[in-house]
């Protein structure tokens, strides 16, 4: 089942910008859900990952990635959505509306689309 861990604010502070030759590039700002899910089998990552890169979710995000991994440790898939905004777009919106309206986007998605 599909389990909300945590929602994180990755931008790097001062730092937000890089060099890329003799340019200045804006580091994106970016946002990061955690998930687990303890009835996601290795086997059934690779069709999960497929269909979550498959779907637009629409929304002012510039960039959306997944990336879905089984931990033996726990014994659960982890499940991180990454979501990045130009760090020059002044419009990015707060953390709170970041998680409301990609979490529920998100896990709508994930339990229409499982494979167990």
């Amino acid at each position: 089942m599909l389990q909300f861990e945590e929602i994180k604010d990755e931008t790097m502070g001062d730092m937000n910008m890089e060099y890329i030759g003799d340019k200045e590039v804006p580091i994106p700002k970016s946002f990061i859900l955690n998930y687990t899910d303890d009835e996601l089998t290795e086997k059934f990552i690779p069709e999960m990952w497929g269909k979550l890169n498959e779907h637009e979710f629409g929304g002012d995000v510039e960039n959306m990635d997944f990336i879905i991994y089984f931990d033996d440790l726990n014994k659960k898939s982890k499940i991180i959505v990454a979501l990045y905004y130009s760090e020059d777009d002044s419009s990015v919106p707060e953390i709170n509306k970041i998680a409301k309206h990609y979490r529920s986007l998100f896990e709508e998605f994930y339990n229409k689309n499982k494979p167990y």
